[in-house]
């Protein structure tokens, strides 16, 4: 009896605990954190681990591995992190609202690289996914970095008083704080992929006497001050654009090493076209225009725009700066010289009948009265006659009519040359002394 009374309580006992044993089981496994990253420039965040909290059983810490691309730098202060509930997509940039669990913050220490791929810890609350808004991601500037804007980049290098500025683009305006010592330097050279120069970049130079700049097409663009008020300064540009220099620098000495002078040219008032004879294979000035004459399309002159003036070639120029007469360039060699209905009247001159050829008055090229064209004038000869065309404009009116007071004289000129026995296109309108007819001519 007494065994069948244990029997039946170890029966019992084990009625009562077997729940327990039935239903215990290990904790359940914690969720895996999801990083959400929108899109980034210039490097890569991911997720690389995730542990329990040492500090709170309610956490997780989730390692992330941050990564700048080649020539990009990155701080743990330029990212931004939020927690937000579980989403299964991932969502564009600002569809999910920081406000619903707040910025994480990032721990770990930028290393001393920047540009070096790095670690970064955050501990979130196991049941949301972290999701990175933004990363900038900075491009690496060199020290010597001086770029006006993100199209540029233009470096500056300072060695036995010669400051030299290269690259492409501009440069940035200055306040006054520049990153050389201003009295080290005695003369500036402009790379010529430089196109423009900030605000007061030189103002504090003041052993600063020459600037050389090598910029072969175009005026660079100056900021305010750009250019000191400095006595004794002297400024090198290339030849084709001294004229541009002298313009917008007055009052400095500008000069050019083998500058080519060419004159003899006459605008009429508001008018701007005139012709020229090179005396030698030039440069055309970037203050000028020039073409050649290479047909005639009913009603309309066909100009071609030519960069290079072949010695004895007659072109049309044209210019926005009419109160010149002479201008600066720079020789070249091996121009050869095109199509051309313009021509230079021969030694001893052209006799024409009347309409034969056209010459420029006044923006028109008008038919010549019957005569000789004196040696070294130009003129138009179409490759066939036109009768019923009078002249041809080039402000382009296209007007057709005869007018018999259209019909311009071809005398009344002889060449004119300068002491030195250059041909000049036209009379002259600079004061000198002028050969003409073989006579010395004052020009007042």
């Amino acid at each position: 009896m007494e065994k069948v009374m244990n029997r039946i309580w170890l029966l019992a006992m084990m009625a009562m605990f077997s729940p327990l044993v039935t239903f215990a089981q290990d904790d359940p496994e914690v969720r895996s954190v999801s990083l959400i990253v929108d899109e980034l420039t210039g490097g890569t965040i991911t997720k690389t681990g995730q542990v329990e909290s040492e500090s709170d059983a309610n956490m997780v810490v989730v390692t992330l591995t941050v990564t700048p691309d080649d020539g990009y730098k990155i701080t743990k202060d330029d990212i931004t992190v939020y927690a937000v509930y579980p989403i299964p997509s991932t969502p564009a940039s600002g569809t999910r609202s920081p406000e619903i669990s707040g910025i994480l913050t990032l721990v770990g220490s930028d290393p001393e690289s920047l540009s070096a791929s790095r670690e970064y810890q955050v501990t979130i609350d196991p049941s949301l996914d972290i999701w990175i808004e933004k990363a900038d991601f900075q491009l690496l500037v060199p020290a010597n970095d001086i770029s006006g804007d993100e199209n540029s980049s233009v470096t500056w290098t300072l060695s036995e008083g010669v400051l030299s500025i290269d690259g492409t683009g501009k440069t940035k305006d200055f306040d006054g704080l520049v990153p050389w010592n201003v009295s080290d330097i005695t003369s500036v050279v402009v790379g010529a992929g430089v196109t423009g120069l900030g605000a007061n970049i030189f103002q504090s130079c003041t052993n600063l006497t020459s600037i050389k700049i090598n910029h072969g097409e175009k005026v660079l663009t100056l900021g305010e001050n750009a250019i000191p008020q400095k006595e004794g300064l002297t400024i090198d540009v290339p030849a084709n654009l001294l004229n541009e220099y002298l313009i917008a620098w007055s009052g400095y000495a500008i000069d050019s090493e083998n500058k080519v002078e060419i004159s003899g040219f006459t605008f009429a008032a508001n008018h701007q076209y005139d012709t020229f004879v090179a005396l030698q294979d030039i440069v055309v000035p970037s203050v000028l225009k020039a073409y050649t004459i290479t047909g005639i399309d009913g009603s309309a002159l066909v100009l071609t725009r030519v960069s290079e003036i072949a010695a004895g070639e007659p072109v049309l120029v044209f210019t926005e700066h009419q109160e010149i007469s002479a201008f600066y360039t720079a020789a070249t060699d091996g121009v050869v010289a095109g199509s051309n209905l313009l021509k230079v009247a021969p030694e001893g001159g052209k006799t024409v009948t009347i309409g034969q050829v056209y010459m420029l008055y006044n923006d028109k090229f008008y038919f010549t009265q019957a005569g000789t064209i004196p040696e070294g004038l130009v003129y138009l000869e179409p490759q066939s006659q036109n009768g019923t065309r009078s002249f041809y404009s080039l402000d382009g009116d296209g007007t057709t009519a005869i007018d018999s007071q259209r019909i311009v004289s071809v005398g009344g000129q002889s060449a004119w040359y300068s002491l030195d026995g250059r041909r000049l296109s036209t009379i002259p309108t600079r004061k000198g002394i002028y050969i003409n007819n073989g006579k010395k001519v004052v020009i007042k």
